[in-house]
């Protein structure tokens, strides 16, 4: 019996400090990538194999995915929202979140979602086609009624539904991943 294998590659954007490598950290269960309290503490992309997923419903010849993450460096600073990156660091950003297969779109919770972001969200949306999970990382420093209004917010503008994250409480780590699970296996 043989079976069929694809490459399948889970890239994670967002701005500096936005929680991406504790997400990464997180979802395979142990520290992978470097995590500081300062921005900018990923430079390079850091790819990392996640394992092997049977994704076809067929009994034989099933189809299966190999999922490797790539935690990317802040593309902008959250302080004044401008690109961090410069050079061949941005182009290997560039060129992994071209080559990946689904997007996770971090936002960070007390900053909220940059105009910036905005744009390449879009980009890779509907031009690239590439599907995207929007994550707001850091909830726990949020209030009920600071969710729901980022909630609207973010909805609004990126036509994307949102998941509330946070890499200190686990919160929503799960559903994050059976999310990934799920849009793997359409």
């Amino acid at each position: 019996m043989n079976s069929n294998i694809k490459k399948y590659k889970i890239a994670m954007m967002g701005p500096e400090n936005s929680g991406k490598s504790s997400i990464v950290n997180k979802i395979f269960g142990k520290s992978i990538s470097e995590v500081s309290e300062v921005g900018g503490t990923t430079k390079k992309p850091v790819r990392k194999y996640w394992g092997k997923l049977k994704i076809g419903r067929l009994k034989q010849n099933p189809e299966f995915a190999d999922i490797t993450f790539a935690d990317l460096g802040g593309l902008y600073s959250g302080e004044d929202k401008s690109v961090v990156m410069v050079g061949n660091v941005l182009e290997k950003t560039f060129e992994e979140i071209d080559s990946s297969d689904m997007i996770i779109h971090v936002i960070d919770a007390k900053d909220g979602l940059f105009k910036s972001f905005e744009k390449l969200h879009h980009l890779l949306k509907y031009r690239y086609q590439k599907p995207i999970i929007v994550v707001v990382n850091k909830c726990d420093l949020l209030s009920h009624s600071e969710r729901n209004s980022l909630t609207t917010a973010v909805e609004e503008r990126l036509n994307n539904k949102v998941y509330f994250t946070s890499a200190m409480s686990y919160e929503g780590i799960n559903e994050l991943i059976n999310v990934i699970i799920t849009i793997l296996k359409r």
